[in-house]
């Protein structure tokens, strides 16, 4: 059982709260995949490793972010016929804790800090920025959450990343997978329970894209 001390109790309540003041109008939009979602991400890759790259890249896990931020979550699935235009990046760090300078380069960036990811072991391991406020997703398109990953949910990212290359490869779980989207979006339009009535296909696709990276 997971014991958390009291500051590791009030870091996840305060991102709760931050994520409430972002995510309480963001309103459910699902879009068809497009080529320009990895264009998208290839820009913001190179824009932000000008910022941080050559600064941070001695902390960087060799393996899951050898030159910069890597691209996870829907829009990283080639072909995916229904994906929310917001994409989902990640660093995968070696420090022992997130460095506060980090923080303030990622702000620089234009990254607003939001807090510990609510499934993180241990409120110390897995942190949540944003970039692009939601009442500019319209106009701009799409926007960026980042994941800055420490050691101990190194295999949660490693394992979302495959999950991304599976469902790219696989089209038969990847249209199982769209299909449930569009079957949620019919009667919900809040991203927070579109997401959690994903979750247990989402278990049972996770375990099918391990079982086929066993297979490479």
């Amino acid at each position: 059982m997971i014991i958390w001390t009291l500051y590791e109790r009030r870091s996840l309540f305060q991102t709760f709260i931050n994520l409430h003041k972002i995510q309480k109008d963001d309103k459910l939009v699902l879009k068809p995949w497009i080529p320009k979602w990895k264009e998208e991400f290839e820009k913001e890759k190179s824009r932000l490793n000008e910022i941080i790259l050559s600064k941070w890249k001695h902390i960087f896990h060799k393996e899951l972010s050898p030159d910069g931020i890597v691209h996870i979550g829907s829009t990283s699935i080639e072909k995916i016929a229904l994906a929310k235009p917001m994409h989902d990046v990640a660093i995968a760090i070696t420090t022992k804790y997130l460095p506060e300078t980090l923080c303030e380069d990622l702000e620089k960036a234009g990254y607003k800090y939001v807090g510990a990811a609510p499934h993180s072991i241990s409120c110390q391991d897995h942190w949540f920025f944003n970039i692009t406020p939601k009442n500019q997703i319209d106009l701009k398109g799409y926007g960026f959450d980042l994941h800055v990953v420490l050691p101990p949910s190194h295999q949660w990212l490693r394992d979302t990343i495959h999950f991304s290359q599976y469902l790219t490869e696989n089209q038969i779980d990847r249209d199982r997978y769209a299909s449930l989207k569009s079957e949620i979006a019919k009667t919900e339009t809040s991203t927070l329970s579109y997401a959690r009535k994903k979750q247990k296909l989402i278990h049972i696709l996770f375990e099918n894209s391990r079982q086929w990276t066993k297979t490479k």
